[in-house]
């Protein structure tokens, strides 16, 4: 009787250890139900070779636009693998992997950062955005797509050739439209004469905050020259590239229509470089001499 009870104790114990061995070999399978990692991927096509002083590139998504907060606005991507000796005939294409938290990404862009200086949100070297489009176009990262793919940007090492600062103060006037999507400064080594001559922007700062009152400060990082035509542009939402209006320019004290020019050296930082962005301008814009005139260069350094 002994034996039979002692052969029926450990049957269980056999069973039991079975049992637990099954589990724990069932919780080593990957049945495809683990939570998918919600993250942005793509690729970036890098143009021209970047400066020497280009540390380092990474992708960014920011959770609200423009960012307030690097730290806690912007998301960054691990330094991104580029070429140091590409030219302007060739495109140094590399993917990325970016993990996100689940929600909407107003930008997605490539940061640029110089070697021991912090990022700065105005080293863009590129946006995620729809053709003939001026605007960022938002990633949505949600149950329906928690992975969004074939989020591609063109990255010009062209825009990181920056030596000098121009810097000034932005004073608006009338009531901000509501359908206000992005106020850009924009730098021009010409008087723009031609909707297509807008294209010639040589500096661009998409950073100011929206539906502010009070004057903002603003110090853009620019190449070493004359800069004839800086102005501040207005997009409305679901308005085309060439739609964009200016709303306000570096203007000349004696005649408030006539472009003032800057002139900038390496190291340098002009500034007093004011503007004041006046919305009542608008549908049609800011008006401004296309020709020039005797207006002194302005700036102070």
């Amino acid at each position: 009787m002994f034996a039979r009870i002692k052969s029926h104790y450990f049957g269980w114990i056999g069973l039991w250890v079975g049992a637990v061995a099954v589990l724990w070999s069932a919780c080593e399978i990957d049945h495809g139900l683990r939570p998918i990692e919600t993250r942005i991927l793509g690729k970036i096509l890098f143009q021209n070779a970047p400066p020497p002083y280009a540390a380092e590139a990474r992708v960014v998504a920011t959770r609200r636009f423009p960012p307030e907060n690097l730290t806690s606005d912007v998301v960054f991507s691990d330094p991104l693998p580029f070429r140091r000796d590409g030219d302007a005939g060739q495109i140094d294409t590399v993917r990325y992997e970016l993990v996100v938290e689940a929600g909407e990404y107003p930008a997605v862009g490539v940061l640029w950062r110089r070697g021991g200086e912090e990022w700065n949100i105005t080293n863009i070297l590129g946006i995620y955005t729809d053709p003939l489009q001026f605007a960022p176009r938002p990633v949505i990262i949600d149950e329906q797509q928690p992975v969004a793919e074939n989020v591609d940007i063109l990255a010009d090492w062209e825009l990181a050739y920056r030596d000098a600062y121009i810097e000034g103060n932005l004073y608006f006037v009338g009531d901000w439209p509501e359908n206000t999507e992005i106020l850009a400064l924009g730098m021009f080594p010409i008087i723009p004469k031609s909707q297509i001559e807008f294209l010639t922007i040589k500096a661009l700062d998409i950073t100011i905050p929206l539906f502010r009152n009070e004057p903002y400060h603003y110090r853009t990082p620019v190449a070493s020259g004359t800069y004839p035509f800086i102005a501040v542009f207005w997009k409305g939402k679901g308005s085309a590239v060439f739609d964009i209006k200016a709303v306000g320019f570096y203007a000349c004290p004696t005649d408030s229509t006539m472009p003032r020019s800057v002139q900038v050296a390496s190291g340098e930082t002009v500034t007093g470089v004011d503007i004041v962005v006046d919305f009542s301008t608008l549908p049609g814009g800011v008006k401004y001499q296309k020709q020039g005139g005797s207006c002194p260069v302005g700036g102070r350094k």
